[in-house]
């Protein structure tokens, strides 16, 4: 049964590849996992599951394998690393994303503080204020009133019992 064993493809030591091959009827794959060649020794006999497993943990396969892993941790870290980072542009953009009208905000606070009147009570309005204590507006303060172009004055209106405009005498020409 172990007769007529195939020597699989392999890479020698210096990194060549190397396809595989039959060997004939009575002869082995013998070898190791860097050089293979077919005899009749059942000692130097090397398996194809053996082989397989020189294929499976070449120093090359390996290499291989942790290059990939390395260059995706590399990758999943950058792109982590840029959405937290307030100098990227995918942290930008999520953060323009999460607050589109953040620009558009009114800020209130830029009115001046109504202050409490200073003018002299009139003492038909209701009692006098006591000494230390302030004057106290009757209606709630307002926002200040919009401060409106200033236009010129229309004609004036018309009143019936307005004495006539003065008018110039007017020059008379014979004969008119």
């Amino acid at each position: 049964g172990l007769a007529d064993e195939d020597c699989l493809w392999y890479l020698d030591k210096n990194g060549s590849w190397h396809p595989g091959f039959d060997c004939d009827f009575f002869t082995f794959c013998c070898g190791n996992c860097y050089q293979r060649y077919c005899c009749i020794d059942p000692l130097k006999l090397i398996t194809e599951r053996q082989q397989k497993h020189c294929l499976a943990f070449s120093p090359k396969t390996i290499a291989g394998i942790a290059s990939a892993v390395v260059l995706f941790v590399a990758i999943v870290a950058t792109i982590i690393c840029c959405f937290m980072c307030s100098c990227c542009y995918l942290y930008q953009r999520r953060q323009h994303m999460r607050t589109p009208f953040q620009g558009q905000e009114i800020p209130l606070s830029s009115y001046p503080a109504q202050l409490p009147c200073t003018y002299p009570v009139d003492p038909k309005a209701g009692p006098a204020p006591q000494p230390g204590y302030p004057l106290m507006a009757k209606y709630p303060p307002t926002a200040p009133a919009a401060q409106y172009p200033m236009y010129p004055a229309g004609p004036p209106l018309y009143n019936p019992a307005a004495p006539p405009p003065y008018l110039p005498p007017q020059p008379t020409y014979p004969g008119a």
